[in-house]
Parts: structure tokens; C-alpha cells; sequence
């Protein structure tokens, strides 16, 4: 009997792996992240009519006078075909626009509209007040400082994957 209870049972292996794997970074940051989404996904849906990757979009693009397409892909690490999706809706909605790029007649460039701006500066009131209470009792210093090397490992680890042979990338076999 004190054999059976020795050995780990496949159930309880699975448990434990399943642990491991819940306790990984990545696994805790996109749950947080997720969490976040959600809860500021209702608030721009309801006050402006926005998703949270048009939110997204519009403070990337809220840094610089005008970007392309590409540069903002980069910036919000969104697929391009996504993000230009995306910013067709947003010109609709009359949230950005389009202008040729003057040293570059091939490139189009993307700016935001007055009207953007203004949802922006409206938003900047919620954004501070829910990042005071998700940051209470945490350095936020430290947390800033460590964000941003994740934001550039994050893009090593891009680059690393996109210079993998195509043999290896399993979403493009």
C-alpha cells in the first residue's frame, strides 16, 4: 500500500505540469492582460465606440505626427493585415487619415484626426485612475523599467522568430 501512495498517479502529474505551466510568465502576463482588455474593452465600446486594438492604434499613432502602416504594425506588434484592417474602420469613423509621404510618394502615411485626439484626452482620466489601483503597493519605477526590457525582448524574440526557416514555423508549413 505504501508503494501506491509513493508513485504519482497520471492525474496528479498532469495537475502538476498543469501548474507549472499556469505559473509561467507569459501564462500570468496574458492572463493579466486579458483581464485588462476585458475590463476597459466595455468602457471604450460604450463611451466611443472602440475596440481596444483601435485604442491601441490611436496611442501608437498619438506619439508621432504620421506613420506608415508598417511602423505601426511594429509599434502595436499586430499583424500588418490586421492593423491596416483595422485603420480603414478608424478612417471611416473619421479617426485618422491618410496622406502621401512627401520624400516617399509609395508610402501612404496614417495621422490622427482632431476628433481622436480629443477621445484620447477624454480617455486619460480612466486610464490613470485604473492604473493607480491595478499598481497599488507595487514599485512602479522598478515595474516600468522591467516593462520595458520585456518590450524589447519581446521584439528580439519577434525578429528571432521571423529569421527561423520556414521549416520551422509551424504556422507557415
Amino acid at each position: 500500500m505504501a508503494r501506491k501512495t509513493a508513485k504519482k498517479t497520471d492525474r496528479q502529474m498532469r495537475s502538476d505540469l498543469a501548474k507549472a505551466l499556469h505559473d509561467r510568465i507569459v501564462a500570468r502576463i496574458c492572463r493579466l492582460a486579458d483581464a485588462m482588455v476585458h475590463m476597459s474593452s466595455h468602457h471604450f465600446r460604450k463611451l466611443w465606440k472602440l475596440r481596444n486594438t483601435d485604442l491601441r492604434l490611436l496611442t501608437v499613432l498619438e506619439s508621432e505626427d504620421s506613420l506608415s502602416v508598417n511602423e505601426i504594425s511594429r509599434r502595436a506588434l499586430l499583424d500588418q493585415a490586421w492593423v491596416s484592417r483595422s485603420l480603414r474602420a478608424l478612417e471611416r469613423a473619421k479617426l485618422v487619415q491618410r496622406r502621401k509621404d512627401p520624400q516617399d510618394f509609395r508610402l501612404t502615411l496614417i495621422t490622427l484626426t482632431p476628433r481622436a485626439r480629443e477621445i484620447l484626452d477624454e480617455s486619460r482620466p480612466y486610464a490613470e485612475w485604473s492604473e493607480k489601483v491595478l499598481l497599488n503597493g507595487v514599485d512602479e519605477v522598478e515595474l516600468k523599467r522591467l516593462l520595458d526590457l520585456l518590450e524589447s525582448n519581446t521584439q528580439g524574440l519577434l525578429n528571432a522568430l521571423e529569421s527561423l526557416p520556414k521549416e520551422l514555423r509551424k504556422d507557415e508549413k
